[in-house]
């Protein structure tokens, strides 16, 4: 299932939905209605539940790791950020990534505490709630909907529990993925190198790449230049690069400068090609010794859309790490060997 959103975010993985229901036959029914990508963890106890949301914030170490600003007068304006791009991918070597809760799907009527009086008492403002309600608690659901204390509310016995469930799950995690990395995205988003971020076209053209390879998550890159780095399930790694119409201009015009191949400068002019390598330092490359096995240091590229100035190149797995050799395969945790680890509750995730 592809969902479409007004932006890209900067980086992506799977988070945790957490379900919390006193019944424990009704916990393990739901949870057998989630879609089988999904990670979850069951609660009988709602305060257990709470304790375990409420600290969720400290597994949030990449805005540490990549964000940081300066002062430089006296006044809220005077602040400039910093995102440091090439930071963000790191998370990928950070093992507990996939257990920061985004989503809790909770009863209203428990003993300890109500499904509401338990949305109240979240302190951690980024995590999404679902109210799961029977008839006699509708109205209450709904003024609090209202209210904005809860995301959303579902009859537990509606037939079409299951999709509407995932579905909402699926919008929820992505809406918690912006409120939560805003501080992170509204500055990358703001510069003009990464436009592409916010194009229709290259947002759709991305939804669609991600779908069809089963790209689980996916991190902003920005070497040798713009691009994400995907990942699917087993963590096997790929990426997207990413070139503006004007900077594929000016590389060709260096490369005009220098008396390149024909056949190089043709795929350049049709948009055919994208270098392997940072065109800011293009004096280093440009040579005759370069010219000479020019095709080793391209990809095969194209265009988003007729009236979208954006072009991109794929690289499967071998030449993503011959790319980017920095990359540490043998710590990377993949989301497949997470699904199959056995949750702290003692049961089975799936």
């Amino acid at each position: 299932m592809d969902h479409h959103f007004p932006l890209c975010h900067l980086f992506y993985y799977p988070t945790q939905v957490v379900l919390v229901d006193d019944d424990a036959n009704f916990l393990d029914s739901v949870s057998l209605l989630l879609d089988r990508s999904i990670n979850y963890r069951l609660f009988q106890s709602a305060r257990q539940a709470l304790e375990h949301v409420n600290r969720a914030m400290a597994f949030s170490e990449v805005i540490k790791r990549s964000y940081s600003s300066y002062k430089t007068g006296p006044f809220d304006s005077d602040t400039l950020t910093h995102v440091d791009i090439n930071a963000l991918h790191k998370e990928i070597y950070n093992p507990d990534r996939f257990l920061m809760p985004s989503v809790v799907v909770i009863d209203y009527s428990m003993p300890e505490m109500s499904g509401l009086e338990y949305c109240v008492s979240l302190t951690n403002p980024y995590v999404k709630k679902i109210l799961l309600t029977g008839r006699a608690n509708t109205d209450l659901a709904v003024q609090a909907f209202n209210e904005g204390l809860i995301d959303q509310f579902i009859n537990k016995n509606d037939p079409q529990l299951a999709s509407k469930l995932n579905r909402s799950i699926a919008n929820l995690q992505q809406q918690y993925f912006s409120r939560t990395f805003k501080i992170l995205t509204d500055p990358v988003v703001a510069s003009s190198q990464s436009r592409f971020l916010t194009n229709p076209a290259f947002i759709e053209f991305f939804n669609i790449l991600r779908s069809t390879h089963e790209i689980v998550e996916y991190y902003l890159i920005d070497m040798p230049y713009s691009g994400f780095l995907l990942l699917d399930a087993r963590s096997r790694v790929s990426l997207v690069l990413i070139m503006s119409h004007l900077a594929l201009l000016e590389h060709l015009r260096q490369c005009r400068a220098r008396k390149a191949p024909a056949p190089l400068l043709a795929a350049l002019e049709e948009g055919a090609m994208l270098p392997l390598f940072n065109i800011g330092n293009d004096g280093e490359h440009l040579n005759e010794a370069f010219f000479k096995d020019w095709r080793q240091h391209y990809a095969p590229a194209c265009r988003i859309a007729e009236d979208t100035p954006c072009y991109t190149a794929q690289l499967g797995e071998d030449a993503t790490r011959a790319l980017l050799p920095q990359l540490r395969a043998q710590d990377i945790q993949s989301y497949a060997a997470h699904l199959r680890q056995p949750a702290p509750t003692g049961k089975i995730l799936h």
